[in-house]
């Protein structure tokens, strides 16, 4: 927190090297002390925390039969939890997620790694693509892997705008804003004039209530 900003009645909270354990409620107190601290304002808010997953990677299709084809899909270092789609690029239509066998777990870093099998029928020629979606982030990560040659073919990648340039693999792309922005009211002209003219602070106290862990919004 920023005395200077404290003074101006800004109690912002800047929380730095954030983690999903971080992912709570958070509580704001303000109170008076020319009025025997008594409380003024109380504030909750809200901190949910996302990363980015890495580029996805698709195996080139291999047979395990004479009339089936498998398909791998792998991303990790993401939060929250992901959704996982297989999409025929021929007409964008999303394959049926019985096809799919999605394995999501937690590494030591407490972000998640995604791997996703998919077995269709065999044909001559397929165009296939993995979708890894941070709905948090609102962020799509499409790579596609076309069969002919049985050669994996990336595709281009696609984000929203409000992720673009998020890229890196294993990079740690926080959106973690935890903003308590409280003004004591200027109703109370008097009690803040005498809070500034001494430069004492009336008091902001963090209540740390218990953990509540959120994976979605």
């Amino acid at each position: 927190m920023s005395p200077a900003g404290m003074l101006r009645g800004d109690f912002s909270l800047r929380l730095f090297n954030v983690t999903p354990q971080d992912e709570q409620k958070f509580h704001c107190l303000v109170l008076s002390q020319s009025l025997g601290f008594q409380e003024v304002l109380s504030v909750e808010v809200t901190l949910h925390v996302a990363a980015n997953f890495s580029v996805p990677v698709v195996s080139a299709p291999h047979s395990p039969s004479q009339d089936e084809l498998t398909f791998t899909c792998t991303s990790i270092n993401g939060y929250p939890r992901p959704n996982v789609y297989w999409i025929n690029k021929t007409d964008n239509s999303l394959l049926d997620q019985a096809l799919q066998n999605d394995t999501v777990s937690l590494n030591m870093r407490g972000l998640y790694d995604v791997v996703s099998v998919l077995r269709i029928a065999r044909t001559p020629s397929v165009n296939i693509g993995c979708c890894i979606e941070n709905v948090l982030l609102q962020q799509n990560l499409t790579v596609g892997s076309q069969t002919g040659n049985d050669i994996g073919e990336r595709d281009k990648i696609t984000e929203n705008p409000v992720s673009t340039g998020e890229k890196n693999a294993a990079t740690w792309s926080i959106l973690a804003v935890l903003c308590l922005l409280v003004v004591v009211a200027v109703a109370i002209g008097w009690v803040c004039r005498d809070r500034c003219l001494q430069h004492s602070y009336a008091g902001a106290w963090a209540v740390s209530p218990e953990t509540e862990l959120t994976g979605h919004v």
